[in-house]
């Protein structure tokens, strides 16, 4: 599949960052007709990074198409989502388990949900258990904390912090000792995630170049 795609445009993405986060934008996506694919495709690279030309023209066209099938690069809609679906099977069979956690729980689908008939965010089934899985790997590096305000922690790290409000103080006040305890775990947390997430994409930088989906651009 990638080979075949290769001959018919550049690699679409210029790093594993970049692929995967847009990998996991696209297929929030049910499979759809060109336009409303086309509009997801313009919010995710326009939420990356695009330093290369190439990838900007590619950007530039997307949102001057009107009509008609999908263009990323020579790509139609089917080939697309085909690299996009390569993208997340290698975040979930080519990594160790922490690393696979630490980009489901970031880049896993978000869902809302109506309460009280207000509409309020939401983390999907995938993102729940990656964060559950990521706490309960985390917890000897915090043994002082229990496995559920570790949650709450990932929980906060991964939110929208406009959308889900979790204060230090909160935590303190649910599980016990002092809000600067929290701060302090929350900061050292938060490098130790960072780090899975760089590993990773090292990791997948080598098996994207070599599928044909991630290369350098003039």
């Amino acid at each position: 599949m990638s080979i075949a795609i290769q001959e018919k445009a550049d690699c679409v993405f210029q790093s594993a960052g970049q692929a995967v986060h847009v990998a996991y934008v696209i297929l929030a996506q049910e499979a759809q007709q060109d336009a409303p694919l086309r509009k997801a495709l313009i919010r995710a690279m326009e939420s990356v990074n695009l330093v290369a030309k190439g990838q900007r023209e590619w950007l530039e066209q997307l949102r001057g198409e009107s009509s008609g099938t999908v263009n990323f690069g020579g790509l139609g809609m089917e080939d697309v989502r085909a690299q996009c679906v390569l993208v997340t099977r290698a975040v979930a069979t080519k990594l160790p388990a922490p690393e696979m956690w630490a980009l489901q729980a970031k880049f896993g689908q978000t869902e809302h949900e109506d309460v009280d008939g207000r509409r309020r965010f939401a983390f999907s089934v995938e993102r729940i258990n990656a964060i559950k899985r990521l706490s309960d790997w985390l917890r000897p590096s915090f043994p002082s904390l229990s496995g559920f305000a570790l949650d709450c922690m990932l929980g906060k790290l991964y939110a929208d912090h406009k959308r889900i409000e979790i204060s230090y103080r909160d935590l303190a006040k649910s599980f016990g000792g002092t809000h600067p305890t929290y701060s302090r775990a929350f900061k050292r947390m938060k490098l130790m995630v960072r780090e899975l997430e760089q590993q990773a994409f090292t990791r997948l930088e080598a098996h994207l170049r070599q599928q044909g989906v991630v290369g350098d651009f003039d």
